[in-house]
């Protein structure tokens, strides 16, 4: 892609950030195929919104192929959060484990090791709201939903979470309930195993921002997959241990 056909695929998805109007694809010449193309749409589109990034959102556990996804400050929220259900009308859900940095990491902490690590973050636990910008977020394509902040609608965290071991975070036991249903309930499903595994090999993958400012979030995956809720609803999330989280979808 050159920079027009970047220029191009962000007046789109801001357009539907803006309006709301979905999409059905990105144009053959907006499309990005590699996720180097991708982040710079993420990167480029962050400027047109006059957004900067509180946080990533992160897949995959290998610094060299982990992908991430911006989640702009303006849909970052400390729980009980409030969003209107037609900001985000997708309405899916993730439990998560999140960490947040406790100084400025720059380029040249892309060496940093997993011990170094634990001692540069606090752990927050999180609901991320998962939305798209495209009318079917199942049957776009990943580097495409990629380029759309990796479908990320906004992220509810928590107060550190200070009493809690690597083990506990392993094996952690979730329920979340949408209204009075309860929608999932697991134990140990993180996907990658050790939730920190993902934030780790963002901040060692060559093509992160070089800077992250203290205070960035990094969450790294659902321990329930993604899960839907309604229009009016409250999400609860119950993270054993910890207590939980709340974000309530306004009509």
């Amino acid at each position: 892609m050159d920079q027009h056909d970047i220029e191009a695929a962000v007046r789109l998805l801001a357009a539907a950030h803006s309006d709301g109007t979905l999409l059905d694809a990105l144009p053959a010449h907006a499309r990005p195929s590699t996720f180097a193309e991708a982040a710079a749409i993420q990167q480029a589109l962050l400027l047109h919104l006059g957004e900067t990034a509180a946080g990533y959102k992160i897949a995959g556990t290998t610094p060299e192929t982990v992908m991430w996804g911006a989640i702009v400050r303006s849909r970052m929220k400390a729980s009980p959060a409030v969003f209107p259900a037609t900001l985000v009308p997708m309405l899916g859900v993730e439990p998560e484990v999140a960490f947040r940095l406790r100084r400025d990491v720059s380029a040249a902490d892309r060496g940093i090791l997993l011990d170094e690590f634990d001692a540069l973050v606090d752990i927050v636990p999180a609901i991320e709201i998962v939305d798209s910008r495209f009318t079917s977020y199942e049957a776009t394509p990943l580097l495409h939903r990629a380029a759309d902040f990796m479908s990320n609608g906004g992220l509810v965290h928590g107060e550190p979470w200070m009493e809690v071991s690597t083990a506990d975070l392993i094996a952690l036991r979730v329920e979340v309930r949408s209204g009075d249903a309860r929608i999932a309930e697991t134990k140990g499903a993180h996907p990658a195993g050790d939730p920190r595994l993902p934030a780790l090999a963002f901040l060692q993958a060559p093509g992160r921002p070089d800077l992250l400012p203290r205070g960035t979030i990094i969450t790294t995956g659902s321990y329930a997959g993604l899960l839907r809720s309604r229009p009016g609803e409250t999400v609860t999330a119950q993270f054993d241990g910890y207590g939980s989280l709340t974000v309530s979808f306004e009509t």
